[in-house]
């Protein structure tokens, strides 16, 4: 249940959005002025996603996919989501091998995403206010009120890049998405290692 909400929660960051930073971020106004704020990001991509959702009476997967990969994946940072995720072992890969783990992990997120938006039911959601956790981390928190139950909190991570805020990790209920990654590609490797050790017995 707790990595359903996970995968569900992500489905709220969307949007090359067209509108004002949010101020307060500790940058100077003008390039506030020029950049979106989290909140922001948040707020105007759900009102992207709803419409598309409310708009589709039948979901086609391969259509939530197109949408997806056009509109979130822009959002976040699968490079360094992967590089997290592998651990000491990041530093030992190759390029192509960072390259391919980074994509592995953008086609993990996004395939959970379409399965889980292909039965989409409606559910309001709840925004709170933006929060400082570091010096270069902004966290906004949404809820997800599902019918008669409590809202499941979700937490999004953003970071500052050079092209603007982005997401580099989720939590669902302090439920991670990046130690989950961390958590399946650690197994992987284990596995990968025993297969060798067996071969070479």
């Amino acid at each position: 249940m707790k990595l359903r909400l996970v995968a569900v929660c992500a489905m709220m960051l969307f949007g090359a959005v067209q509108a004002h930073a949010m101020p307060g971020y500790g940058y100077p106004q003008s390039q506030q002025q020029q950049e979106v704020g989290p909140d922001t990001i948040i707020r105007e991509g759900l009102t992207q996603l709803l419409k598309f959702l409310r708009t589709k009476e039948q979901r086609n997967p391969m259509q939530i996919t197109a949408f997806l990969e056009t509109v979130i994946a822009p959002n976040f940072d699968f490079d360094y989501m992967a590089q997290w995720a592998a651990g000491p072992a990041y530093r030992n890969m190759s390029g192509g091998q960072r390259q391919a783990m980074s994509q592995q992990v953008k086609e993990m997120l996004l395939g959970t995403l379409t399965k889980r938006l292909s039965s989409y039911e409606d559910q309001d959601v709840r925004f709170y206010r933006p929060r400082r956790a570091g010096r270069n981390e902004v966290k906004v928190s949404v809820g997800i009120l599902n019918s008669g139950g409590y809202p499941a909190k979700i937490d999004f991570r953003f970071y500052h890049a050079e092209d603007g805020w982005k997401v580099f990790d989720v939590s669902a209920n302090g439920t991670s998405a990046l130690a989950y990654y961390r958590q399946h590609f650690s197994k992987q490797l284990r596995d990968n290692k025993g297969q060798r050790r067996g071969h070479r017995g």
